[in-house]
């Protein structure tokens, strides 16, 4: 724990030479040597879910190493009840102050515990464990009954599961910081391929787990349904060495927001306005996918990529929703409900 110790004191980090005079371990010992156990040290430390970032190219004299407090430390949780919001005595101390402060419903929070419950029942003794350790980080802050199991809830299985050995893999890939080579199928190209990529988080959204990796021959992070991956390989050269660093504006948690199926894909973007006729629940939640117009009360804004997904989603909204703009998705939606109203007509 020297090591950790060292860089949460140094609020811009510190390169490899200066923590030589920082951490005991490290003070004696070749240069090499020494290089060798902080690697080790890292990389066991990163595995234990403490997040030592990067600044600089890895590897480099001048390549500053630091933990972000606010990254270490827990936040501050709070409920927030109808009498008023419960939050917990702030620690006036260095490393303290800047940590954030989450207020969540005593709601939220049982809807946490429910979640943790049903991990648990996964069948997995890690996972359980780590879930286990999940909520008594929570209860520092909140009390048992905020954290209380719903009974009686019903579990529906996943529409396409991911193969466990897969999900395993990539795990230990994202753990390494290894390159994974794998064979996909894009629904919407509809086609098979191999893509090479560098995994930078895993997520479960909507019933499905996904792999958020760089692929470097797209230039860009993409999202790949791990249900659809096959023959996944991990590179196993140089096991000892990181082949990438995830960058420190990568944020999971934004990556990992549902996205409609018609955002999707590499065709190319196009604006579509949409005219709302009504107000109802579907409505709102179809609107909440799009962006306001200033000057347009009744009219959003959506960034669609595939089209034809799109005008079959606005056409499931019932009438509720027309679009407006721009004219070859005016044309394509008229078409579209022709040719549904045709073949009803048929059957």
């Amino acid at each position: 724990m020297d090591l950790v110790a060292a860089l949460l004191a140094r609020k811009y980090g510190a390169t490899l030479d200066e923590l030589r005079n920082l951490v005991p371990g490290y003070g004696t010992g070749a240069p090499e040597a020494v290089r060798r156990a902080f690697e080790r040290d890292k990389d066991e430390l990163r595995t234990l879910g403490i997040p030592i970032d990067t600044a600089g190219t890895p590897g480099d004299a001048e390549s500053r190493y630091l933990i972000r407090a606010d990254r270490f430390y827990l936040p501050y949780l709070g409920v927030v009840t109808p009498r008023g919001l419960k939050a917990p005595r702030r620690v006036d101390r260095y490393g303290y102050r800047a940590l954030a402060s989450f207020n969540f419903t005593d709601d939220e929070f049982a809807l946490l515990a429910d979640a943790a419950a049903r991990v648990a029942e996964c069948g997995d003794p890690t996972l359980a464990d780590d879930a286990a350790h999940a909520l008594r980080k929570l209860a520092l802050d909140v009390r048992p009954p905020e954290l209380a199991v719903t009974p009686g809830i019903a579990l529906s299985a996943p529409l396409a599961a991911a193969d466990p050995a897969i999900l395993r893999s990539l795990g230990d890939a994202l753990l390494a910081r290894k390159q994974v080579t794998f064979t996909y199928y894009g629904i919407e190209r509809d086609e098979t391929e191999q893509r090479i990529v560098l995994p930078y988080g895993l997520s479960f959204t909507s019933g499905h787990w996904y792999l958020h990796a760089l692929d470097p021959s797209r230039g860009s992070v993409r999202r790949f349904r791990v249900s659809r991956m096959r023959r996944v390989i991990v590179n196993r050269r140089n096991s000892g060495s990181q082949d990438y660093e995830i960058p420190l504006d990568f944020r999971l948690a934004e990556r990992a927001v549902p996205v409609p199926a018609w955002a999707l894909g590499d065709e190319s973007l196009v604006i579509v306005e949409v005219r709302f006729v009504r107000k109802n629940g579907a409505v709102r939640a179809a609107r909440a996918l799009g962006s306001t117009v200033r000057g347009a009360p009744d009219v959003t804004r959506y960034r669609v990529r595939r089209r034809e997904s799109f005008l079959r989603w606005l056409l499931g909204l019932g009438g509720d929703a027309v679009p407006i703009s721009p004219p070859e998705m005016v044309r394509g939606y008229r078409e579209l409900a022709e040719r549904t109203l045709a073949a009803l007509e048929v059957e």
